[in-house]
């Protein structure tokens, strides 16, 4: 599984010193800002370790932002520094534990992590607080695979794609993760298909069924189990995309 990218993050700063007590003056929260923003256009031009930097300044100068610790678990978890991310992401939890954005980030780092049931635990919080989060959904049917409760699984794949059809393609440089794994896409398109042959579109339908036998889609003949593709049974091309 994988998230972006991978790589060693240096040493996370530690808590003690990311957040002395300088006094909420307005200045302060002025200069904190500044850091953030700084922060921000490092991440979006994928300078992440200058971005660790600015939003650890930040937080030394606003300990208590919920936000700023997301960020910068974001950018660790992309460097590929899973302990920092899980440190900073349950700080921002803590900070707010109505903050959805680290609840899934702490889920979809759960499941990288192969902890299916803690991912299973973050990502239902956080879908309690937002059940539009398209994201959490993908995370969270990748936490359901993860536990072997397939049904399950692909019931937040449907969610996820109802929500956001272009999900598998999300923004790389936002502040809130997605799990992507090799079989994710093969699973996609195998719904995809589904949703097309329920509305009747048959090239659509087999367009899609097609590229889930290319990636390797284990359940292809579920096309003859499910109602919604009988309008493709006794279609020849069928039978040459799946073997009955």
């Amino acid at each position: 599984m994988a998230i972006v990218g991978a790589a060693l993050c240096a040493a996370p700063v530690a808590g003690s010193e990311l957040r002395p007590d300088l006094g909420n003056t307005e200045t302060t929260m002025q200069a904190a800002r500044a850091l953030e923003t700084k922060g921000d256009l490092a991440r979006f031009r994928n300078q992440l370790q200058i971005a660790i930097a600015d939003y650890q300044a930040a937080i030394r100068l606003d300990g208590q932002n919920s936000a700023l610790y997301n960020k910068l678990g974001i950018v660790q978890f992309k460097l590929g520094d899973h302990p920092a991310a899980h440190k900073s992401f349950d700080q921002a939890i803590k900070i707010d534990h109505m903050n959805t954005l680290a609840l899934n980030n702490m889920g979809a780092l759960s499941v990288v992590d192969k902890k299916y049931k803690a991912a299973v635990r973050y990502l239902k919080q956080c879908l309690a607080l937002d059940e539009q989060n398209a994201s959490a959904h993908l995370n969270i049917a990748e936490a359901w695979m993860g536990l072997k409760q397939t049904d399950r699984a692909m019931t937040e794949y449907q969610r996820a794609l109802e929500l956001d059809p272009d999900i598998i393609n999300p923004s790389s440089n936002g502040v809130m993760a997605q799990v992507r794994t090799p079989e994710q896409q093969a699973r996609i398109d195998f719904l995809i298909a589904r949703s097309y042959a329920r509305r009747g579109n048959v090239d659509g339908a087999l367009d899609f069924l097609t590229r889930a036998k290319n990636g390797h889609y284990p359940g292809m003949n579920e096309v003859y189990a499910y109602q919604e593709f009988a309008i493709l049974w006794t279609d020849p091309r069928l039978a040459k995309i799946v073997k009955q």
